[in-house]
């Protein structure tokens, strides 16, 4: 199978697989010598459909790749729970990987400092004196309403500060495959693998839940819908902080055991 591969730098490799070993590993066999360090990161096409592979080594048949999954590391397992959902979003290019040490600490200074603002917004307004966190109960609904609380609060200062959010519950929601690792959504612009893009989301819960997010384009598949181009692009969270990752979990469950309950009901 003709292929070629293509480095963070530029740098393109015409060759062949010349075997496939379980799900995710195969062989790539340059035309030319080239040395790849192993742990690298490569974007490996047909000209059509692309996807990131992992350099494991390098040797006489050629370099062993390993096909990079969307959740890492893999024995996290809720990072690893799925759902297929409709949810506002939208995804912006901001740069290729190589640019990438100066695109994501970029983009994270600009999503934390909105975060800064806002946890003060809160603190400052409605904090307790002496407390940095919002209160704590072992009591399971107790939490639950502090957590909307501070997810409404959440919302009214986006809705009163950003014009993005407003834009965005302004479009029509989208089918995705979410996790706490990773997104797979359909692109009517094209991306390439070592993408960095910066997502935003409005997540369906109750407030929604809005999310900023950085990811990278790990695989990208070219669809004909309709006689139109679109693309599946499959992408994974980078340097997500805690709160956020605990907040896509809680919207992954919570939608979970609605979507359960209505199976449910609907079988009655």
């Amino acid at each position: 199978m003709p292929l070629s591969a293509h480095t963070a730098t530029g740098q393109s490799i015409e060759g062949i697989i010349t075997s496939i070993i379980g799900e995710d590993i195969f062989i790539f066999k340059p035309g030319t010598p080239v040395n790849i360090e192993p742990e690298k990161l490569i974007k490996v096409s047909d000209g059509r459909d692309s996807v990131l592979a992992k350099v494991i080594e390098s040797t006489k048949a050629g370099i062993r790749l390993s096909i990079e999954t969307q959740a890492k590391p893999p024995d996290e397992r809720r990072e690893d729970v799925r759902i297929n959902d409709k949810i506002f979003y939208k995804a912006t290019l901001l740069g290729h990987v190589h640019e990438s040490e100066d695109l994501i600490s970029s983009a994270m200074t600009r999503i934390h400092s909105e975060k800064l603002i806002i946890n003060s917004f809160i603190k400052g307004r409605y904090g307790m004196t002496g407390s940095d966190d919002a209160p704590y109960s072992h009591d399971a609904q107790t939490n639950q309403e502090v957590w909307e609380l501070n997810r409404k609060l959440d919302l009214l200062i986006y809705m009163f500060l950003t014009d993005e959010f407003k834009n965005l519950i302004r479009s029509t929601p989208k089918e995705v495959n979410i996790s706490a690792a990773g997104i797979r959504f359909i692109s009517q612009t094209p991306l390439d693998v070592m993408d960095i893009i910066e997502l935003h989301m409005a997540l369906p819960m109750s407030p929604l839940l809005y999310i900023r997010v950085v990811s990278e384009v790990i695989r990208v598949k070219t669809l004909a819908v309709e006689g139109r181009e679109q693309h599946s692009i499959v992408a994974r969270f980078l340097h997500m902080d805690p709160e956020t990752k605990e907040d896509i979990v809680h919207y992954i469950f919570k939608r979970q055991r609605e979507l359960l309950r209505r199976r449910l009901e609907f079988e009655r």
